[in-house]
């Protein structure tokens, strides 16, 4: 949702290692402060290497914007990057660059990151930026004008020019969920970015690019005492401003099926999403979801893909995600569990769900055995410790713990609530998962003779 590259930031991805163990502590160096104007400043020291991550989180995701203010969270990614008064347009990438560094920016569901590598002689410049961007944007209507037609003609790529649609991200949600905060294209709707106003782009900076809605991290060779003081320097006179209350976004368990199955003239072979809503992240099946996701359609171990591509020969690819729009352990209220399935040409759709239904039924009658789930489990945390090699991305994932937890402790304890995850949670987990509360969407090719 950008016009940087993609960041792939998934805590929980797979990756292999060799046997299973018993998951070593997470000891992660964090302080905290929160400054006087709301902003909360937690710094990680680590002088291993000669490197630093920043992120600035912003409580704005395409979830939490206003109606009739579609794609506004998304909009203000690109602005972000336009210009203030003290550094206008180019001057945040030159500096970047000639320091050595790199940025990059995500509109994700519940939160807008920021994000920047650099080496530590340059702490003071992008601190810096970071406040002055923060303090305000050099508002003016060719500006936004531009940068609405960026956000159009990324949609027109993306999504438009997709042989599905993105049916994931635009149609699925719409159908699976009732509030519109949740159901609602984060991408933008066409009409609410033709009549947004210069006033009203600055009404969106002012009430949601506030102190008391940020989280500035910092993460690598530092000193914390000294990140404390810039902080408090560049950050600390920025006025406070009044954030609203955020919506609730909880829904209760869908009970009623949604089968759709539509021509996609773009596509050469049909494709199948499959999506029910999750539990909020306090309950107790919340972690297990988290791990059944894993165990049914991470990589070619999983059941899926053994069951539809290799055993089956159904399907061509299967993929999905507990929570797939953002890091998979952090969110708020509902969120979606999606299965992504593209399959051969000739096999009828239904075929295709009962393969689903069968190997989902499987877990929750027989269960996962203990040394089955031990190796994933393994899986899981060597990926979560890799990745927290990255000072980038760590900054990332203590801002995403501070954001919803309210405070880093949310990422230290991130592997004893994998590793707490029981045969019989995973074996309970998947009664999430059934034909009731499914939202299934078929895209399938134009035929031989058929009208598009």
């Amino acid at each position: 949702m950008k016009v940087r590259r993609r960041l792939l930031i998934s805590i929980l991805a797979l990756a292999p290692v060799a046997h299973a163990a018993a998951p070593p502590a997470l000891k992660i160096p964090v302080q905290t402060k929160k400054l006087g104007n709301g902003l909360t400043v937690v710094v990680s020291e680590n002088h291993e290497t000669p490197a630093v991550g920043l992120c600035v989180l912003y409580k704005i995701g395409f979830r939490l914007e206003p109606r009739d203010r579609t794609g506004f969270a998304h909009l203000f990614e690109h602005l972000m990057f336009e210009g203030t008064p003290a550094a206008p347009k180019g001057v945040f990438d030159r500096v970047c660059d000639s320091s050595g560094g790199d940025n990059n920016g995500q509109t994700r569901p519940d939160d807008t990151i920021y994000i920047e590598r650099f080496p530590p002689s340059a702490l003071d410049r992008f601190l810096w930026l970071e406040a002055d961007r923060m303090r305000g944007l050099l508002f003016a209507d060719e500006t936004l004008a531009n940068q609405r037609e960026v956000v159009k003609e990324e949609i027109r790529t993306n999504v438009k020019n997709d042989p599905y649609g993105l049916v994931e991200f635009t149609e699925l949600p719409q159908r699976l969920f009732d509030k519109w905060e949740n159901s609602h294209d984060g991408y933008g709707d066409f009409k609410d970015l033709d009549r947004a106003s210069l006033a009203d782009a600055k009404s969106f900076f002012g009430t949601y690019y506030l102190p008391g809605n940020a989280i500035l991290v910092v993460a690598g060779d530092v000193s914390p005492a000294d990140v404390f003081e810039k902080a408090e320097r560049m950050f600390g006179p920025i006025p406070a401003g009044t954030t609203p209350k955020p919506p609730n976004l909880d829904e209760p368990k869908r009970i009623r099926p949604s089968l759709d199955v539509e021509t996609a003239p773009l596509a050469k072979t049909p494709l199948l999403v499959a999506g029910w809503r999750t539990p909020p992240r306090n309950h107790p099946d919340a972690f297990p979801l988290l791990v059944l996701s894993a165990l049914l359609q991470d990589g070619r171990a999983s059941r899926f893909y053994r069951g539809l591509v290799e055993g089956r020969e159904i399907a061509t690819d299967v993929s999905g995600g507990f929570n797939p729009f953002q890091s998979a352990a952090f969110y708020e209220g509902t969120t979606m569990f999606l299965t992504k399935v593209s399959y051969r040409r000739g096999v009828p759709h239904e075929k295709v769900l009962a393969a689903l239904d069968e190997e989902i039924s499987s877990v929750a009658k027989k269960g996962v055995s203990e040394a089955e789930l031990s190796r994933l489990k393994t899986r899981i945390l060597a990926a979560l410790y890799s990745g927290l090699e990255s000072r980038m991305e760590l900054a990332v994932d203590i801002a995403e713990a501070t954001a919803f937890d309210g405070a880093p402790d949310g990422l230290l304890t991130l592997p004893a609530r994998i590793a707490a995850v029981t045969p019989n949670d995973v074996k309970r987990a998947a009664s999430w998962l059934s034909k009731e509360a499914r939202v299934v969407i078929v895209k399938k090719p134009v035929e031989e003779g058929q009208k598009p």
